[in-house]
């Protein structure tokens, strides 16, 4: 702007800048100029795209959740028929249901 401002008023192009400047930032019937509407839906099309990315991260941790607890049932249930009789199998259900794993999978 400050380069605009060396240029005399007088010339056609400071005129066409000035109408230009003067139209965009004039208030219609709603209240709000051009620029603030278009900043305006701007900034809401900025949020719906953040708010569609917020949701597909939380559907891929969801997915990545469901996936990690399935593979981890696999791997118990897998542990769990390596039991030789009903004996061990009751000692191996126990021990899951004591506490947290002491076992490493």
């Amino acid at each position: 702007m400050k380069r605009l401002e060396s240029y005399p008023r007088n010339t056609l192009f400071a005129g066409v800048l000035d109408s230009i400047a003067e139209s965009l930032g004039r208030p219609k019937e709603g209240g709000q100029s051009w620029l603030a509407r278009t900043g305006s839906r701007l900034w809401r099309r900025q949020l719906r795209g953040v708010d569609a990315y917020i949701a597909r991260a939380d559907s891929m941790f969801a997915a990545l959740d469901r996936w990690l607890w399935k593979q981890r049932a696999r791997e118990t249930e897998a542990w769990l028929a390596q039991s030789k009789d009903v004996f061990e199998l009751e000692a191996r259900i126990r021990e899951l249901e004591r506490g947290p794993p002491s076992r490493i999978f």
